[in-house]
């Protein structure tokens, strides 16, 4: 009999209609794409919150996975979280179903599934982190919120009680190792993209440019508009391209109206992976200015197809890039503005960055490579 694992997302479930997928922001594609590898050899659920509004439980089917939305959700600050309605139902869900193996898709719901006690669920209890905002160093109005949860957070490491912890980077698993978890149960998981989806384009649309992402503080998407202006006096064609939707929307507008830019960014909102993917194959250069990332999946999405990042030298940018020639980390607007234009006007540059970029993915940034790493974690032993 194969083994049950139940996979737990807080943060925004994804969307699925007439077998057309989209989603809300990178965890529940990690999720469900973990899910569907791991489909192979297990009997895998994900549990997710309903959209903010929505109470009904509704099941979806997507290859070979079941996705169950409980309870409800809400915007708290950067993201959508699931409220009391979707802990209660998740819980009840997990007694009812008894998973042999759980798996908590960020530090939150890890540290919330250590309180259940053993004898409610006899489960092999798993925590997959994507980042720890101790490790964050940010500005602006964000900087007091983010160390007041990181000092939660340190104090939440030394409750968390996870038979093994799965990291997206090793800067968290450096972390762990520094707070006592022993190392031996810790593995780097990394993030991916489907390379048979995500195809290289050498075909780009001129002076195009593209953001992916929740439109939310830490993400800096408003920065990205106080740009335009600057590429527009060499480039007046320039086209910003914006996928995503979030709680900083009305201001993006509003920065949009005050810099009379409207004819150079568009506001897609959430798209289907199927139109996503389309658009990042016409765009030449991906940009990104978020103070804060576990991974950056959308960096990896766009190097895929072959467009170029221009993006915030964060942690989680560096350890994407690997050391290699794939595009351009930047301290400022400044740089970004002179990468971007030096792109623009340097085809076969563009051309050789775009091709390291997916070679690199092809080697490094894969689902295939996840699942390998998540098949090495449900491996060790839970006593180890």
């Amino acid at each position: 009999m194969r083994q049950k694992i139940a996979i737990i997302h807080i943060t925004g479930a994804p969307v699925i209609e007439n077998e057309r997928l989209s989603f809300t922001e990178g965890g529940s594609v990690h999720a469900l794409f973990v899910a569907i590898n791991l489909a192979r050899s297990y009997d895998v659920t994900v549990i997710c919150p309903n959209s903010p509004g929505v109470h009904q439980k509704h099941t979806l089917e997507y290859k070979g996975v079941k996705v169950i939305c409980l309870g409800n959700s809400r915007w708290v600050r950067w993201s959508k979280i699931g409220d009391l309605s979707f802990f209660r139902e998740t819980y009840k869900y997990i007694r009812q179903e008894k998973p042999d193996i759980l798996i908590a898709n960020n530090f939150l719901i890890s540290a919330l599934i250590t309180l259940v006690p053993q004898k409610a669920i006899t489960t092999t209890k798993i925590g997959v982190i994507h980042h720890l905002y101790r490790t964050q160093d940010v500005n602006g109005s964000s900087r007091r919120a983010v160390r007041s949860i990181g000092l939660l957070e340190k104090l939440a490491l030394h409750i968390l009680k996870l038979n093994k912890i799965g990291v997206i980077n090793p800067e968290v698993k450096k972390t762990f190792i520094q707070e006592g978890f022993p190392e031996n149960r810790i593995v780097v998981v990394g993030n991916g993209v489907d390379i048979e989806n995500y195809q290289f384009s050498q075909n780009k649309l001129q002076h195009s440019l593209i953001y992916i992402g929740r439109l939310a503080e830490l993400k800096g998407v408003t920065s990205l508009i106080d740009i335009i202006p600057q590429i527009k006096i060499s480039f007046p064609d320039v086209m910003l391209h914006i996928i995503g939707d979030g709680p900083k929307h009305k201001e993006i507008i509003q920065r949009i109206n005050q810099l009379s830019v409207f004819d150079n960014v568009t506001m897609h909102g959430y798209l289907t992976e199927g139109e996503k993917i389309k658009l990042l194959e016409k765009c030449a250069i991906y940009i990104s200015n978020s103070q804060m990332e576990g991974f950056g999946l959308p960096l990896v999405e766009a190097m895929a197809t072959g467009t170029v990042p221009i993006v915030k030298n964060i942690y989680a940018h560096r350890f994407v890039f690997q050391n290699e020639p794939v595009g351009y980390l930047v301290n400022n607007n400044k740089e970004m503005i002179t990468k971007i234009t030096e792109l623009f006007s340097d085809e076969p540059k563009h051309l050789q960055l775009a091709k390291n970029g997916r070679d690199l993915v092809e080697r490094q940034w894969t689902w295939t490579k996840v699942s390998e790493k998540y098949e090495e974690l449900i491996r060790i032993p839970s006593n180890a």
